[in-house]
């Protein structure tokens, strides 16, 4: 019994060390950083926002991933976020501008992150069928380190020796964004301060983390329309990632997709449009990697809400790929 007591805390520290360096350090290691969406697609606002004021009317998200729920204290993530244009001053020759809000909640283990922006975007006319847009979110990251939750046989690891168990900082997230009716380039980074964590353990620093996505709507007929879209992730030194999704949607009202994370993933995706202002989509990833030797795949649901209805004919809807 004792024996199988030491085992079990050797794996608890060992998957400790990989959350935290997963977190903040630059080294080789293949660990999740920060939270992931597989349906990125309809979750680009969180993040890139340099997509605020993207549509007419406020455009809100909600949503949660329960990620290898078979382990425990696996990742979890809520999040929400809200934009909308602000046409009081979106009629100067052309120019959007935009305003929204993101929160996300992510638990891992003993740790956590919590985190809230704000964020602005001008989308500029750069020709008749094309805009580029800039977006800043600013706000703050909290992180949190529960040592109640972390048992060792014995005490001295200088790991553990934390005198302080939560930060707060200011974090700063910034994006491009070009696009036209039926297509869309984005290049984002998030965590631009790269704050200095001094009191947990060693020196650690929050490193930026870069998003590069991109996409197409082809229309085929009056109600076909098939949708490829792609995003590639990368941090410091870290691996690279890259996610892909494919859906086919049927006359903006029901959509059915796959999806490919590099190294970890595939998933089904679904989404349905319901009652004119709301969307739901769902992701089922089937994890193919080394951690599929447990109970490793997640789930994903995200509800959306515009408050413009879809029967409404909007004043300009530079990518029907959203909805």
């Amino acid at each position: 019994m004792r024996k199988m007591k030491i085992i079990r805390t050797r794996i608890c520290l060992m998957t400790l060390g990989l959350t935290i360096c997963g977190s903040f350090c630059t080294g080789q290691l293949q660990a999740q950083q920060i939270p992931h969406f597989t349906n990125f697609l309809f979750n680009a606002f969180a993040i890139n926002p340099a997509n605020a004021g993207l549509q007419d009317c406020l455009d809100a998200r909600v949503g949660y991933r329960n990620q290898w729920p078979g382990f425990e204290d696996h990742p979890r993530t809520v999040f929400a976020s809200a934009h909308q244009r602000i046409n009081s001053i979106s009629r100067d020759k052309g120019v959007i501008h935009g305003a929204g809000v993101i929160a996300q909640g992510d638990i891992t283990g003993p740790t956590g992150r919590t985190s809230f922006h704000a964020a602005y975007a001008v989308h500029l006319p750069i020709s008749r069928r094309t805009r580029l847009a800039f977006g800043v979110g600013v706000g703050v990251f909290q992180y949190r380190f529960d040592l109640s939750q972390i048992n060792v046989p014995q005490s001295g690891d200088p790991l553990l020796q934390a005198s302080n168990t939560e930060f707060v900082f200011p974090d700063i997230n910034a994006g491009l964004w070009l696009y036209g009716k039926n297509w869309f380039a984005g290049f984002s980074g998030g965590h631009l301060t790269n704050p200095t964590l001094s009191d947990i353990g060693n020196s650690l620093n929050m490193q930026p983390h870069f998003n590069l996505m991109g996409g197409r709507i082809f229309e085929v007929g009056e109600k076909m329309s098939y949708i490829p879209a792609a995003q590639f992730k990368f941090t410091g030194n870290s691996t690279p990632s890259l996610d892909v999704n494919f859906w086919a949607d049927y006359d903006n009202l029901i959509a059915l997709g796959v999806a490919f994370r590099s190294e970890d993933a595939v998933a089904g995706l679904i989404k349905f449009n319901f009652l004119d202002y709301f969307t739901i989509a769902y992701a089922y990833d089937f994890t193919y990697s080394k951690v599929r030797l447990g109970p490793s795949n997640a789930h994903e649901i995200i509800l959306g809400i515009n408050a413009c209805p879809r029967s409404q004919k909007m004043s300009f809807v530079p990518c029907n790929a959203y909805y």
